[in-house]
């Protein structure tokens, strides 16, 4: 049943929490009991005071009721406080949990969404949950409650026909309830991915707004957001809307058809004496009573089905799969040589695109070796291999001979450091991201990394020096200075594999011979791994594979390549061709 499954997953978070959850609960059935009581003690004065009943009894019960009334509000004011509390808990858990197991998801998850959309999903959703817990659970109980003790008591200390009436009056109520409710929070999460579509268009001008502004493309990205405003959000927003107005027209026509009927039950009922007066003062307190508490029971269901829509959209990304990291009986790598060896490697995004097509080779430690090919034909891919980003839909990998797949994630990538094209860092201090693959490095060993990738050239002009922020995806740097920041994190980790992917193809002359003399020192002793599109740059590698088509169809040094006169002879005379045109 979906309603009992919607319970447990809210359950998942509460039982952390089971002793407030319990207290919680507990004083709201004291408080319930009282509430439900004092129409009763209300009617019961009445008849006192018609029967002649002496003033120090009516005296004393009016006592009980200021005393009752006291304890009631103590009651719904602790229950509200610790209700509140522990929503906000169980929220800012959910949050960290939906958090962490984002950073776990794979990067090719990661590579097919948005992040804003991401990110406006589960921080959404963490609200919905402690939307659900805060004006939901903890107070549809209460409501409940209250509910079911009016109706004890009209059963028990009234009349059976009266509790009759109203019991048949709050069954239609829900049946409405029910009926509307569902297609209503249909629409709601409808209304809530069009808003993760509009958040994450927003998301990505932000992110690249350096283009939007250069491009002059603003009004372009507003009206990629407002086109999901109004071809989505306004249609399902309307939708509910409608709905939701209808629901509510015919709650309130059922509560009002029921408080007529129970009027021309209890009238005759009184005069004739089948009730007393206080017994009909009574009734009518419950009237009141009742009307709060059947239409925020109403609210609360269409709510809890609307926010629950929500909460799921967010708890869904948990079944998404994560990297394995402590992987039982996984092998922690400690000192490697950085062999690599690739085995018949094929490769398909989605098992329905091939990538890469039976790539073997192997690679000495220390050796360079470049890749070379046109875009998308599928370099970066089997770099991704190594890094475990992606697994082989077939072959195997070996690292000193072990196979990758055998290794504890952590201390593979440990042992590997990435020098990309684009480089993007932290809203952070050029301190912070430099550290980032070694964090418990010593200042001695920051400043050396630093010199090594000549980056003290740029750091120690700036006012804070190594403290400096460098601002959201490194805005403040050029895209030079965003480089040796990259090297000297990558010295400064020391790994044995480096991947060095187009790290000086957008560069200037003096950065790139800056970035150059860095990369020298970067590499040596080390296994590299070179993509490259201007090959007069890996002319001294010692080994040199070919890609087209996702397959190996050169292999060996420049001069032997050039000597082949094949693919890479064509590329290089192209390139030098171009060169020397330029």
């Amino acid at each position: 049943m979906e309603f009992i499954d919607d319970l447990k997953i809210i359950w998942r978070f509460l039982s952390k929490y089971k002793r407030q959850v319990y207290i919680i609960f507990a004083v709201a059935i004291f408080a319930s009991l009282i509430e439900a009581m004092i129409p009763y003690i209300y009617g019961k004065i009445v008849d006192l005071i018609i029967a002649g009943e002496a003033m120090s009894v009516i005296v004393g019960i009016l006592f009980l009721w200021l005393v009752l009334s006291f304890v009631k509000d103590w009651g719904w004011r602790r229950s509200y406080l610790l209700g509140r509390e522990t929503a906000m808990k169980c929220m800012h858990d959910f949050l960290l949990l939906l958090s962490s197991h984002s950073l776990n998801l794979k990067l090719q998850y990661h590579k097919e969404q948005k992040s804003g959309k991401l990110t406006s999903r589960y921080i959404k959703a963490a609200d919905a949950l402690e939307g659900l817990l805060n004006d939901i659970i903890f107070w549809f109980i209460s409501d409940l409650l209250v509910i079911l003790f009016i109706l004890i008591f009209l059963a028990l200390f009234i009349h059976w026909i009266l509790f009759l009436i109203i019991v048949i009056n709050i069954l239609i109520y829900f049946l409405i309830t029910l009926k509307y409710s569902k297609p209503i929070s249909v629409d709601i999460v409808r209304t809530q991915k069009s808003y993760e579509d509009a958040f994450g268009f927003t998301y990505d001008s932000i992110s690249n707004i350096q283009t939007v502004k250069a491009n002059s493309k603003e009004k372009y990205e507003n009206e990629k957001v407002s086109m999901v405003f109004k071809n989505k959000t306004r249609k399902y927003f309307r939708r509910v809307l409608l709905k939701s107005n209808k629901m509510i027209f015919l709650q309130d026509s059922c509560l009002t058809i029921g408080i007529f009927v129970l009027f021309i039950v209890i009238v005759p009922m009184l005069k004739n004496e089948i009730i007393t007066t206080g017994q009909f003062v009574t009734v009518v307190g419950y009237v009141g009573l009742l009307t709060i508490p059947m239409r925020k029971l109403g609210k609360d269901i269409d709510h809890f089905r609307r926010w629950m829509g929500v909460m799921k959209r967010g708890y869904e990304l948990l079944d998404e799969e994560t990297e394995p990291y402590n992987k039982k009986g996984a092998i922690k790598l400690e000192d490697i040589k950085g062999e690599i060896e690739f085995q018949k490697i094929n490769f398909c995004y989605h098992e329905t695109r091939r990538v890469l097509k039976d790539i073997s080779f192997k690679i000495n430690s220390g050796e360079v070796v470049a890749l070379v090919g046109e875009s998308g034909v599928g370099k970066s891919t089997m770099m991704d291999l190594i890094s475990r980003y992606n697994i082989p839909t077939s072959g195997k990998i070996f690292l000193d001979g072990i196979d990758i797949q055998k290794i504890d994630l952590g201390s593979l990538r440990k042992q590997i450091a990435i020098v990309p094209q684009e480089v993007s860092l932290f809203n952070d201090t050029l301190k912070s991201n430099i550290i980032y693959g070694r964090l418990n490095a010593t200042d001695k060993e920051i400043n050396e990394a630093i010199k090594a990738a000549n980056a003290d050239e740029f750091i120690n002009n700036f006012p804070d020096k190594i403290n400096q922020e460098v601002g959201e995806r490194g805005v403040k740097l050029s895209t030079g200075q965003k480089q040796r920041v990259a090297i000297a994190r990558a010295i400064l980790k020391d790994p044995k594999i480096l991947i060095l992917d187009e790290a000086t193809s957008a560069l200037d002359s003096k950065s790139e011979m800056l970035v150059q003399q860095a990369l020298k020192r970067l590499i040596a002793g080390r296994t590299t791994f070179v993509i490259a599109h201007r090959l007069s740059t890996i002319m001294h590698a010692d080994k040199i594979l070919v890609i087209e088509k996702g397959e190996i169809v050169e292999e060996g040094k420049h001069e032997e390549l050039i000597r082949n006169k094949k693919l890479y002879y064509k590329l290089f005379s192209l390139q030098s061709l171009g060169e020397s045109d330029g």
